[in-house]
């Protein structure tokens, strides 16, 4: 495989990744809930921060991308959401988990406006390489639920947390070695 397909598909593993650690929680809630003798309703505005920082960081992580450089960044974003889904997994109150949430929030603000410019700068048809990448984004839309309902059945909510988090920074290292070396 040639360096810019290589690149393209790690960008699109990205997209995914970065949707699927931010429905995590939606489906996680739950079980995490019952650990704390919370019902489904009291959890899930532990989240709200998440979702604020998911939009509200964007800018910040563009603004950053054009200081530091796109490369660095989507590897920021793969190391990062995963190490913030891991400190998630280990929260002994819901508001420790409520911060390691916000913490995946603002990780995955980066994708979209590091991500998609990769995407674009990576030059042929862009029409169909962002239809692809968006695909990527809600595949992992469609695979939150699955994986996490998975990790749930056979294992607790923290896993749902640890395993992707793990996934994502092996993910990173994979960018770091292949891609910007």
């Amino acid at each position: 495989m040639n360096a810019a397909r290589l690149r393209f598909l790690f960008l699109n593993l990205g997209h995914f990744v970065d949707h699927l650690f931010m429905l995590i929680f939606a489906k996680a809630a739950f079980d995490a809930g019952k650990s704390w003798g919370l019902g489904y309703d009291e959890m899930i505005i532990y989240g709200t921060p998440a979702a604020i920082l998911f939009g509200a960081c964007a800018p910040i992580a563009a603004y950053a991308a054009d200081k530091y450089g796109r490369n660095s960044l989507i590897n920021v974003f793969f190391i990062g959401i995963g190490s913030a889904s891991i400190v998630s997994s280990f929260a002994p109150t819901p508001i420790l988990l409520a911060i390691g949430l916000a913490m995946i929030g603002v990780f995955a603000a980066i994708y979209h406006p590091v991500g998609i410019s990769m995407v674009i700068q990576g030059g042929g048809k862009v029409g169909w390489r962002l239809g692809v990448n968006g695909v990527w984004g809600n595949l992992g839309v469609a695979a939150a639920p699955l994986i996490t309902g998975f990790i749930l059945a056979a294992y607790d909510w923290r896993l749902a947390f640890a395993i992707p988090g793990v996934v994502s920074i092996l993910i990173g290292i994979g960018y770091w070695l292949f891609v910007t070396s």
